[in-house]
């Protein structure tokens, strides 16, 4: 675990989720999908640049990883290749180490629990139910819901204002993660899961960085008190 000086924050009442990379180990097969599609329609994308865009909303990564010429010709196709080939790789896909303990221990807490994802919704339906943790969840949001994806603050606010939430922590592994967080107000948590470095999350505003959620649930506690009583952390 590694967290940042932060100044002192009001007791926080709400934790805000990402999914994907976060909950579900499902960067790569995002990454994979992303790159087949591009190939699919004859653009060679190097398979870096489509994990450093992961986290951002279907509506923003093919511009990000090409430019806005292919996204106004070939956007929609891609996206429709993507769901394709997502759709076959997510039978294979698990849990991070930690998920459902993590749900469980903010419910236990008294903590109003949100997801907030960029994804389609039938792939954040399909999170869910593999996370098995309906009854933890108090709310979720995915990019389907929102006008404006990560790194834009309405994912995160949506997720906040559907369990009228006042003080939250966001927790995700991309830097969009981090970013959505800090425009609407709200700290983030960083996990090192979807393969983006801890130095990376804690520039993009990270008040702490932990390696898995199962890590993050062992020190869940420690954490909220350190960061509401302005404690060097």
């Amino acid at each position: 675990m590694s967290l940042a000086p932060v100044p002192c924050i009001a007791a926080v009442d709400t934790v805000v989720l990402d999914v994907d990379g976060t909950l579900i180990d499902s960067v790569y097969a995002h990454v994979w999908s992303w790159r087949e599609s591009f190939r699919a329609v004859g653009l060679d994308v190097p398979t870096w640049h489509v994990h450093r865009a992961i986290g951002l909303g279907g509506d923003r990564l093919v511009t990000a990883v090409t430019n806005a010429r292919v996204e106004a010709s070939l956007g929609d196709e891609v996206r429709r290749e993507q769901g394709r080939q997502y759709e076959r790789l997510s039978r294979h896909l698990a849990p991070t180490r930690g998920a459902q303990e993590l749900l469980v221990t903010l419910k236990n807490r008294g903590l109003n629990v949100a997801l907030a994802s960029s994804g389609a919704r039938v792939d954040t339906q399909g999170a869910i139910s593999l996370l098995g943790a309906d009854q933890w969840i108090d709310a979720w949001v995915c990019g389907d819901d929102a006008d404006l994806s990560k790194p834009a603050a309405e994912p995160v606010s949506r997720a906040v204002d559907a369990v009228d939430g006042r003080h939250a922590l966001v927790i995700g592994d991309s830097t969009w993660d981090m970013e959505s967080a800090r425009a609407a107000g709200h700290h983030g948590v960083g996990v090192l899961t979807g393969g983006i470095g801890e130095s990376e999350l804690r520039d993009s505003g990270a008040v702490a960085v932990f390696e898995d959620p199962a890590a993050l649930s062992a020190s869940l506690d420690s954490m909220l008190q350190r960061l509401t009583s302005g404690s060097d952390v």
